[in-house]
């Protein structure tokens, strides 16, 4: 009887040390990671259109592979001791009361490399230092005379994986299992013939649109796009891969799930192991039988005797079996034109450098300048970029369908600060806390004469002691190669005739060196 107490107290202290450890470690990481956050130095690049501007997308997306840096995690010791993480940027697209300004965020070591590879490609430009132009204007779920909506967006295409041993897929025959599609792309500026530098007139721009919605707004209003960017291949090499199979919960890179996908194109059927094999017309297999004796395969034999007594014999048959579970590969005649197609098209995405990007769209302005008809126009923006993908909302300002989720209208002015305070602190990549909808809705009410500030210190708090081996992941981030970013992201020409998108009829430059005396 000691032994079982001394044997279950010896579990006991086990698990509390456990615990412990774990909840130091989950303290530690957040002090250290959000000591690096708060020591980076930023630099708000603003870009000043020339009045011409005769290249395609192409320029931007080789000007933007400069944002994808991979530095900052050379070792274990930096990323566990020192806090440091994946460096990230910000594009940034503003109105501010109908003025639109291009913008580049980014840690200011990167500006010379930044700067370098945009005048590379645009010599036309002139790119300045400005301040952030978010402190203009603040919301907050207390706010009596400012109001706001946004949305933050995801890719909308989902694929059923299946197991690599089986072929099934997981989950429930009703309610199969889903993972992003990422691997399928969006409609891009190639799609458009921009690659082809058509004449202006010709030019069919994607980007115009949204340019020509803020561009009329008026006094007192401000429409945001942001698009955050990190270097994809991070996830590969020094942190863990970005998508999580949660049936199996292993990780995976895009270039994995596209590989998954692919396989199971041209995957034509399954042969499961013990299960009889059929030919292609249906018709069971049938083989001879053969028994191990003394360690040699012997073919049965079934004797039978005539009446003139005779003996005959004849082998045994039995019905094939598959031995393993395999699977049996499509010909490619056997590929549809629109299997084809899809493989193409995936092979075409992870061909070209991979971001992780966040995306988002805001619209605040004073309570009485606020304009419901652009809610619309916010939700419906990225219709132009459907294709194989498409990109969709993916959390709302105002995410709830019945009144009853929303008594007391104390949860919609939290759902629109959380919205606004992610796009002005830039946030996407590094989140600590988990989605819980019940403890949201306590805490709505709980914090409502609170600060965003001190609800967030406690649900990192009550993140780290309830849940202390959670790993939250960013849950609105998505994956974009340069091609398709550059399409989300690009200096238009001058089919953007938006009257209020400033341009500069040249750039400032030094004087020559070689000037005489």
């Amino acid at each position: 009887m000691q032994l079982l107490i001394d044997a279950a107290l010896f579990l006991v202290y086990f698990c509390i040390l456990l615990l412990l450890c774990a909840w130091s470690w989950r303290f530690w990481m957040m002090y250290i990671t959000q000591k690096h956050l708060a020591s980076l130095d930023w630099v708000m690049l603003e870009i000043k259109l020339p009045r011409e501007i005769n290249k395609s997308p192409l320029a931007t997306e080789t000007a933007l592979a400069s944002l994808l840096q991979s530095g900052g995690l050379s070792s274990v010791y930096a990323k566990n001791y020192k806090g440091n993480l994946p460096a990230y940027s910000s594009l940034e697209i503003a109105s501010i009361e109908g003025i639109i300004h291009f913008y580049i965020r980014i840690q200011k070591k990167f500006r010379p490399i930044v700067e370098s590879n945009f005048y590379a490609q645009y010599p036309g430009i002139e790119i300045i230092e400005a301040d952030d132009y978010t402190k203009m204007i603040r919301y907050h779920h207390l706010s009596k005379d400012t109001e706001m909506w946004g949305v933050t967006y995801r890719t909308g295409g989902s694929w059923i994986p299946t197991d690599d041993t089986t072929g099934k897929p997981y989950g429930t025959k009703d309610e199969p299992y889903k993972m992003p599609a990422d691997f399928l792309p969006i409609k891009t500026y190639v799609d458009y013939g921009l690659d082809k530098d058509p004449k202006e007139e010709f030019k069919i721009d994607p980007i115009t649109p949204l340019l020509e919605l803020m561009g009329s707004i008026g006094k007192g209003e401000h429409f945001w796009y942001q698009v955050l960017v990190q270097d994809e291949s991070v996830y590969k090499e020094k942190m863990p891969k970005f998508y999580v199979n949660k049936k199996t919960h292993t990780h995976l890179s895009l270039k994995d799930l596209a590989d998954a996908r692919k396989k199971q194109i041209r995957t034509a059927s399954w042969k499961v192991k013990d299960a009889v094999d059929v030919s292609d017309f249906g018709v069971p297999t049938e083989i001879d039988s053969y028994k191990v004796i003394n360690g040699e395969y012997v073919r049965q034999y079934k004797k039978s005797v005539d009446k003139d007594g005779k003996v005959t014999e004849t082998p045994i048959k039995v019905l094939a079996k598959h031995l393993e579970t395999k699977a049996v590969a499509k010909k490619e005649m056997e590929l549809t034109p629109e299997e084809k197609d899809e493989i193409e098209m995936i092979n075409k995405k992870v061909s070209k450098p991979l971001a992780l990007v966040v995306l988002r769209l805001v619209y605040v302005t004073k309570k009485e300048n606020f304009k419901g008809s652009h809610v619309a126009s916010i939700i419906t923006f990225p219709k132009p970029y459907s294709g194989l993908n498409k990109i969709v909302p993916s959390k709302l300002a105002d995410p709830y369908d019945f009144p009853w989720e929303n008594i007391g209208n104390k949860r919609v002015p939290w759902r629109k600060e959380e919205i606004f305070e992610e796009y002005v602190e830039r946030e996407g990549f590094f989140p600590h806390i988990c989605e819980r909808e019940t403890l949201d809705k306590w805490e709505d009410t709980f914090f409502w004469a609170s600060s965003m500030k001190q609800r967030k210190l406690f649900r990192m708090i009550y993140e780290a002691v309830f849940f202390p081996f959670d790993h939250p992941q960013a849950d609105s981030a998505f994956t974009l190669n340069l091609e398709e970013l550059a399409t989300l992201w690009h200096l238009p020409g001058a089919v953007a005739g938006t009257p209020t998108l400033p341009r500069i009829d040249s750039t400032k430059g030094i004087a020559p060196v070689n000037l005489p005396l």
